[in-house]
């Protein structure tokens, strides 16, 4: 019998309620709910500093208070990797939910091991500063995780705070739990399609080297995850296809798989959005980087291999997925603080509106003279702020000038925005600045540090929350 994997959410603010419809409809075998990116953990770990009790998805009370009461009733386990930074707070939440609306007999399963904060930080806070450690190396450019030298370019000058350290974890911790009956699995930093590969695995005891059906579930995961974008969202060869309308309302997307490893990709019947061989490929291409070598925790899938064909209505079928063992460590993503950014929008209009933009920008630099700005950025929108080397037209009747600069410190940016609200009558003629980004705050930079860990270095744990 097929597997059917309904998609509810491919980030943090996705509308988790869109699996609703798949499971009132009896569509589905069980629901996923991937909520999380390296800036989605850079945003939990400001919410878990100002009160340690959070570092999870708000979504999560969502879920346990919305979908899980009908899921539960169904049998239809729900697996989410929003418990963040804090997954054991996430299902102790849910937890307490399902007591409150009765659901009795349940099981929460909680996994953590993801997070190596306490590895490579003076303490368990994420306040705390690098601790030397000479195995880690960028992956891209070879940089060591602590640099003896300054990080003066970033104008920190020292090393850099260490604010999350999370390692990619795969699909095995979720297989046991769904296997001793969890009705709601709540993880961490967990591979986005291994999310997906698990309950597949769960289902038809597939073997742990059986590299060309693990490659066809995390294919099959890779398509399912971002939701709306493989049923017409986000989609350039829908563009005059779809009903624009639509986009606000897609029906969420469902892998039917089969025991062989082939599967095909659909949709909530009945809802608004298209499944076809275009959207599929759209999907397919999004964030790889070699199509040979999709590396994950479990397997190493091969794309070039596969086949695509034409099922039906809204039906795309996948076949000959291939895969090769999986990768010897488990990428390991450090987000480090590397400043504070601010933001201004400014409007400038005919006659000569470039003299004008010139002028703008020598009064901003003679304000900040003095100022440890450490890198200052100018765009127009709607001219280059996309395509940085788009010709600018030679006497346009309007400029929107985009700056964006940064500093080591948050109190320098609010200084300098300062300095140039005190030239809000001497600058270029009919001058116009927003006043949304007046009112804006220096915002933390978060630089990302990919590396690879051994797998010996992550030990995982399951916890149950029952009752």
């Amino acid at each position: 019998m097929s597997l059917r994997i309904g998609s509810a959410q491919g980030y943090y603010g996705d509308d988790v309620t869109r699996a609703l419809p798949m499971i009132e409809g009896g569509h589905v075998d069980v629901v996923v709910f991937e909520a999380l990116s390296e800036l989605t953990l850079a945003i939990l770990q400001k919410d878990r500093l100002a009160d340690p009790s959070r570092g999870y998805t708000h979504d999560i009370p969502l879920i346990a208070n919305k979908i899980l009461p009908l899921a539960f009733a169904r049998g239809i386990p729900l697996i989410t990797n929003g418990g963040g930074l804090n997954p054991l707070g996430a299902a102790a939440a849910a937890h307490k939910i399902a007591q409150e609306r009765g659901l009795h007999g349940l099981k929460i399963a909680a996994v953590t091991g993801d997070d190596l904060i306490r590895t490579f930080t003076s303490d368990d806070s994420g306040r705390g500063m690098p601790r030397p450690y000479s195995g880690l190396r960028h992956s891209e450019t070879g940089e060591p995780l602590v640099s003896p030298s300054p990080s003066t370019e970033r104008g920190l000058g020292g090393e850099v705070p260490i604010v999350t350290a999370n390692a990619y974890l795969g699909a095995a911790p979720i297989v046991e739990a769904l296997r001793a009956g969890a009705h709601l699995v709540i993880t961490g930093r967990v591979a986005d399609p291994c999310l997906y590969l698990a309950p597949m695995i769960a289902r038809y005891g597939w073997a742990w080297e059986d590299w060309d059906r693990l490659a066809a579930g995390i294919v099959c995961g890779h398509l399912l995850e971002c939701t709306g974008q493989v049923v017409g969202g986000n989609s350039l060869a829908l563009l005059d296809s779809i009903d624009a309308g639509d986009l606000a309302r897609l029906g969420y997307p469902i892998g039917v798989v089969e025991d062989d490893g082939t599967f095909v990709i659909s949709k909530t019947p009945g809802t608004p959005g298209r499944v076809t061989l275009e959207t599929v490929k759209e999907q397919l291409l999004y964030e790889i980087h070699d199509p040979a070598r999709y590396l994950t925790p479990d397997v190493t899938a091969d794309f070039t291999t596969l086949r695509l064909q034409d099922d039906g209505a809204d039906r795309v079928r996948v076949t000959g997925v291939s895969g090769h063992p999986r990768p010897e460590m488990l990428k390991l993503n450090l987000a480090r603080l590397e400043g504070w950014q601010r933001e201004l929008i400014f409007t400038l209009g005919a006659p000569r509106a470039w003299d004008k933009v010139a002028q703008l920008k020598a009064m901003i630099a003679t304000s900040w003279d003095g100022l440890p700005i450490t890198r200052v950025h100018y765009d127009y929108l709607g001219i280059n702020s996309l395509f940085a080397d788009a010709p600018l037209p030679p006497d346009p009747l309007e400029v929107v000038v985009r700056l964006v600069f940064s500093a080591a410190q948050a109190e320098t940016l609010k200084t300098a925005v300062r300095r140039l609200l005190a030239l809000g009558l001497s600058g270029p003629a009919g001058m116009n600045v927003s006043g949304a980004s007046i009112s804006g705050e220096p915002r933390a930079v978060v630089g990302l540090f990919p590396t690879l860990v051994a797998r010996e270095m992550v030990t995982t744990e399951i916890t149950y929350f029952e009752g």
